[in-house]
């Protein structure tokens, strides 16, 4: 068989090559860019963030996570009250936020069957 020319590659198909790894480049510097490059982003390790949080807190099993966030994970997401940016990039912010909700949310049912009243309670 006999292999096909490759075409000489244009000065404008060089420029474009050549910036879009100076995009890439700049890209890795940012947090967000780091983590993209780690594979935090990808399914399998949505899917693993999710199952984790699950058996942490005891929760039915999530929907499996393909390419694109689907219907049913926005309704789980939202209905255990799960930040969206954790699952999806593997923002630490995130979690941060969505731990300390949910601490909040504790702290608040623990005082109320307790007796406490509402009014005494903080807003932070």
């Amino acid at each position: 068989m006999a292999k096909a020319k490759e075409k000489p590659i244009t000065r404008a198909g060089i420029t474009r090559r050549r910036n879009a790894a100076k995009r890439r480049r700049l890209r890795l510097r940012t947090p967000l860019g780091r983590l993209d490059a780690d594979g935090a982003s990808s399914a399998q390790n949505n899917n693993r963030r999710l199952l984790w949080l699950a058996i942490e807190w005891g929760l039915e099993r999530a929907p499996k996570v393909g390419p694109a966030p689907s219907a049913e994970l926005c309704d789980y997401c939202r209905k255990h009250g799960i930040n969206v940016d954790w699952i999806l990039d593997g923002d630490l912010r995130g979690l941060k936020r969505m731990i300390d909700e949910r601490r909040g949310h504790q702290r608040a049912e623990r005082a109320l069957s307790r007796g406490m009243p509402s009014s005494r309670l903080s807003t932070s």
